[in-house]
């Protein structure tokens, strides 16, 4: 075990990385670390924050030119600790770099305001995130976002709070397979990102119980998008679940599916929009779609889903009643979250959209 922070056996976390040997378990006390930046080179490694989190400022500096921290071992575990700032010349500068192959599980942690919040370059690897953030992330120039998966093998996120991307996407994945369950996709009333979710290269999508708000000020009039750069995934689903997706931008649509998709299915969603958005653009026909138990209103029919301090995607009591649904479309929906990092049981019979009862 190594400890880090004031008077422990090493200062700051780039000590304790350069004589780190696999299996290790890195504890950083609580505090601000300023223009510390480390890489990460061996397997098994779990780095924590300890006795809260430990907040990482890149003041200017970078490992390998990529960012805060750079990870090229596998299977290394990242909780409680914060990214700040991080920016290089290259304009890729990410909280986190993870190197081809490095597998990563990122627990209870920050990434706010770098110009990538997660890069993760393309390998035989996978990315789990749990109940963490991405902030502010993207350096304006569309090509950086709050978190940017490559062609991986695998990202799985749960109950976690993607917001305010500059001008690139809330959420980018190129990886083979992308499930997101019980987690927030939000401009609120000033963000400009992109896409509020973007899987460019297609892949096997699952979205389960999230929640997606699109602002008055995003970039883009699409919500959701797949397949935009082309279908280079061996499989190329989309199936969305109990989601719900708020759009007050006017105009634009809530989906784009290239032609070439394999499938699209669309169960037990909230559609809500401002100006008549479409459901479905790209190329993918609105009659191939595999639907049961989906809603289209209007955005003021939930009106505090823009807020980004403290979301609340509960309608009014005029849509209220025309969710409920006749049964239980999908079973394994059993976990909702009321708000960010927040996971509850569900015990009332089932509505379209992600919220089953009021947070």
């Amino acid at each position: 075990m190594l400890l880090v922070g004031p008077g422990k056996s090493y200062a700051v976390p780039s000590a304790a990385a350069s004589v780190a040997q696999p299996g290790d378990v890195i504890k950083i006390s609580a505090g601000d670390y300023r223009g510390d930046v480390a890489t990460w080179s061996d397997n098994n490694l779990t780095i924590c924050g300890v006795g809260g989190r430990a907040r990482l400022f890149a003041d200017g500096k970078s490992a390998q030119g990529k960012g805060i921290w750079v990870i090229s071992g596998n299977n290394v575990t990242v909780d409680g600790v914060e990214f700040h700032n991080a920016a290089v010349p290259d304009r890729n500068g990410a909280g986190i770099r993870t190197e081809p192959g490095a597998s990563l599980v990122v627990r209870n942690s920050g990434f706010y305001d770098n110009q990538n919040g997660i890069l993760a370059s393309a390998g035989a690897s996978t990315i789990s995130i749990d109940r963490s953030e991405f902030a502010r992330n993207g350096d304006g120039d569309g090509y950086s976002h709050n978190i940017y998966v490559h062609q991986i093998d695998r990202v799985t996120v749960t109950a976690s709070y993607f917001h305010e991307a500059r001008i690139g996407h809330n959420f980018k994945s190129r990886a083979r397979e992308t499930v997101i369950e019980n987690s927030y996709f939000m401009d609120g009333p000033s963000g400009t990102s992109s896409y509020l979710a973007d899987f460019p290269y297609g892949g096997k999508v699952f979205l389960r119980g999230n929640l997606f708000h699109k602002g008055p000020n995003a970039d883009n009039s699409k919500a959701i998008s797949f397949g935009a750069e082309g279908l280079k995934n061996p499989t190329n689903t989309l199936e969305m679940v109990h989601n719900t997706v708020v759009i007050t931008r006017s105009g634009g649509s809530f989906l784009s599916a290239d032609g070439g998709t394999q499938s699209v299915r669309l169960t037990a969603n909230l559609f809500a929009g401002t100006g008549s958005p479409t459901l479905m653009t790209g190329g993918y026909a609105s009659g191939n779609i595999v639907q049961a138990g989906n809603v289209i209103s209007v955005a003021s029919n939930i009106p505090g889903a823009s807020t980004i301090a403290s979301p609340n995607f509960w309608p009014n009591a005029t849509l209220q009643a025309l969710i409920s649904l006749p049964s239980v479309l999908d079973a394994n929906y059993t976990r909702e979250a009321p708000a960010p990092y927040t996971l509850r049981a569900i015990s009332s019979a089932r509505k379209a959209g992600a919220l089953q009862s009021a947070p």
